[in-house]
């Protein structure tokens, strides 16, 4: 895994929000049940989630969290982008070396460059309605020619 839980965490309660057929109000312990992700945690998740305008909240009885984007629009790159998420796909190194670089390479450098940059290139075009269908297998996503890539 190379992103931290609360980023994994506020993909996967994004990706819930928008796999519900309308825009509900969902309660945070639903939501963790749902996830199996701690209560507690979620809540902090949904927090900052809700700090980068990617979800709004109601407080009461029936409050919860809302999906405030729409999923068909908003890319996966934006949503990493607004988690501080492409530091570790754009600049890391996948040998924990720090930045390496194409003038001082780790072993791993070529190698892991051309998956970064199909990566990168993926996740912005992949919409967040898109991405929750693979993660709950609700529809498959189908990928134009430029996106396939042989075996």
């Amino acid at each position: 895994m190379i992103y931290p839980r609360q980023v994994v965490y506020s993909l996967e309660a994004l990706s819930y929000l928008a796999s519900l057929e309308t825009r509900p109000t969902v309660k945070v312990r639903d939501m963790a049940k749902n996830l199996d992700i701690p209560r507690h945690y979620l809540g902090k998740v949904l927090t900052e989630l809700e700090k980068k305008r990617l979800v709004t909240s109601s407080k009461g009885p029936s409050g919860g969290f809302t999906l405030a984007v729409d999923p068909a629009s908003v890319t996966l790159y934006r949503i990493l982008a607004a988690l501080n998420g492409l530091e570790k796909l754009e600049d890391s190194c996948v040998m924990g070396l720090g930045r390496c670089h194409s003038d001082r390479p780790c072993v791993l450098h070529d190698l892991w460059t051309q998956f970064k940059d199909d990566t990168i290139l993926r996740t912005q075009k992949l919409t967040l309605q898109e991405f929750s269908a693979l993660l709950f297998k609700k529809e498959p996503v189908k990928l134009d020619q430029a996106d396939r890539t042989e075996t």
